[in-house]
């Protein structure tokens, strides 16, 4: 359950357990040391959910060097994402050695590598929305317009995911040695573990400090709705830390994945309007239809947006 918080006009969590009044940080204390914790079959054990992550993501970068296409890039974006959710949730937990220097240099090329992947990636996703707004017999104006949309989008792929090829061979020794070196500074506590009601409480706080406060827009302001979806993802898979047996946070986690889901159609379909705008005008029939499937997926968003508010 979340409410608006009056102060910010973002969105925060009823709590669960005491909160210290300095915030999430202090908060770590909640979390006991590991040689402390007594491990149930729904703990989650963030370290060592961290050290499978990097694993895959060398996978992923292999893959990637090998062959750019869809599911590859998809696959290097979301375990980027991935990693960067767990490197977030570390910071909250109290009596960890200290890591700062590789993570601060890790976050700093996984950051690179992920906007890199996400130019392509989002090139693909406009390719698919294009071809499911064209009817099976379009008009000529439809046909001919989405037709040179794709052809320019598709020329912008190849040359994006030429770029995201050599910056992988120029940052992939240098990523993989910094999580290495963050591995081993976190391995005297890789059996830290969290149980299922600490998780959710980690979570739930880490959406709600991590939500912005509503801006003199207003709360359809789309730089707004959009950094909602992005704490959401992160919070997802900070939830997805807990085995599938806990299901308190597996919940929360579907939660907000759908949350995810539907903050991020109607961003892609807003994207991609604009993008048609720019190139076919905005009296195109193209045009037109992804104006109206983004408007369609914005209330699909806020519906969201209310279930998770409460």
């Amino acid at each position: 359950m979340v409410r608006r918080g009056r102060a910010t006009g973002g969105l925060e969590f009823a709590a669960d357990v005491p909160v210290h009044p300095t915030g999430l940080k202090k908060r770590t204390e909640l979390f006991r040391h590991p040689r402390f914790m007594a491990a149930s079959t729904t703990s989650a054990y963030p370290i060592r959910s961290l050290r499978e992550q990097v694993t895959a993501l060398e996978a992923a970068i292999t893959l990637c060097l090998a062959d750019p296409e869809v599911k590859p890039v998809h696959r290097l974006r979301t375990t980027t994402r991935r990693i960067e959710a767990q490197l977030a949730m570390l910071t909250t937990l109290a009596q960890l050695p200290d890591q700062s220097r590789p993570e601060r240099k890790a976050r700093r090329m996984l950051k690179k590598i992920r906007r890199a992947a996400g130019v392509v990636r989002d090139i693909d996703v406009q390719l698919n929305l294009i071809d499911s707004i064209v009817p099976e017999d379009p008009p000529r104006a439809m046909k001919s317009n989405a037709g040179k949309l794709k052809k320019e989008l598709e020329a912008e792929r190849d040359g994006h995911s030429q770029d995201l090829v050599k910056i992988l061979r120029r940052r992939q020794s240098e990523l993989v040695l910094a999580l290495e070196d963050l591995l081993d500074a976190l391995e005297p506590v890789e059996s830290l573990s969290l149980s299922a009601t600490e998780l959710v409480s980690l979570a739930q706080r880490w959406f709600a400090e991590n939500t912005p406060p509503e801006p003199q827009q207003g709360a359809d302001d789309p730089d707004y709705l959009h950094s909602i979806r992005k704490v959401a993802k992160l919070t997802r898979y900070i939830a997805e830390n807990a085995p599938k047996k806990a299901k308190r946070p597996r919940r929360l986690a579907e939660s907000f994945e759908r949350l995810q889901q539907s903050g991020g159609e109607w961003h892609d379909w807003l994207v991609l309007s604009e993008i048609a705008g720019d190139k076919l005008g905005g009296s195109s029939p193209v045009t037109g239809a992804l104006e109206d499937r983004s408007r369609v997926a914005l209330a699909a968003y806020r519906r969201h947006l209310q279930e998770i508010s409460g």
